[in-house]
């Protein structure tokens, strides 16, 4: 078709829902004279986290070992590490578990962050990407009309690259101290699809 009875309109939607799970990014780590006893540290803390959250799954990745050193950069030590996730379908109890972690694991216990998420985005992706093309077929009509022309049929479309779940800007994504530990209260989370979509052009609006 001669471009010059064709548009092309982008448009974006966003949906969001509170999320319905949350990831704990934590480490432990287990220190000793030895590399013997680092590692059996390590595996000391690994196992009382376990004991402490016997209703989770907890995940284990990235075992490392490293030299310890003191101010004056003499080697005093080893000291074994590895990640560990936790992941909750109540994102309140954020707080809570980490706790029983410190409870139970002490000053082995380290937080790298805390990820909300919702487990199924398949909803979320049809409405947002619903909301795009209404968006681009709006812009579509205005353009026409502001150029005296009526829209047509749609030529074909072309999703982009949409982005995961995040939180929505501005949201209030809180953490306070509280009676058991920190309390979350995680932003909700927002899927957003980007559209691009050709369409003819009527002779007349």
């Amino acid at each position: 078709m001669d471009p010059r009875h064709t548009i092309v309109v982008a448009g974006t939607g966003r949906a969001g829902a509170a999320p319905d799970s949350l990831v704990l990014d934590l480490q432990l780590e287990g220190h000793g004279s030895t590399v013997s006893e680092a590692l059996d540290a390590l595996t000391t803390a690994t196992a009382a986290a376990g004991a402490a959250l016997p209703d989770h799954d907890l995940l284990t990745h990235r075992l490392g070992l490293h030299p310890r050193h003191d101010h004056q950069g003499r080697q005093v030590g080893h000291t074994a590490y590895q990640s560990l996730q936790v992941r909750t379908t109540d994102p309140t109890r954020a707080g809570e578990l980490v706790h029983r972690l410190a409870e139970a694991t002490g000053s082995a216990l380290g937080v790298n962050g805390l990820r909300p998420e919702v487990s199924d985005t398949t909803e979320l992706e049809r409405l947002a990407r619903q909301r795009a093309v209404e968006e681009a077929r709006g812009r579509a009509e205005q353009l026409a009309e502001l150029g005296g022309r009526g829209l047509g049929p749609m030529l074909w479309a072309r999703e982009g690259g949409g982005c995961s779940p995040g939180p929505y800007e501005g949201a209030d994504a809180r953490m306070t101290l509280a009676e058991g530990g920190p309390a979350v209260d995680p932003a909700d989370q927002e899927v957003l699809v980007v559209v691009e979509i050709g369409w003819a052009l009527r002779p007349e609006a």
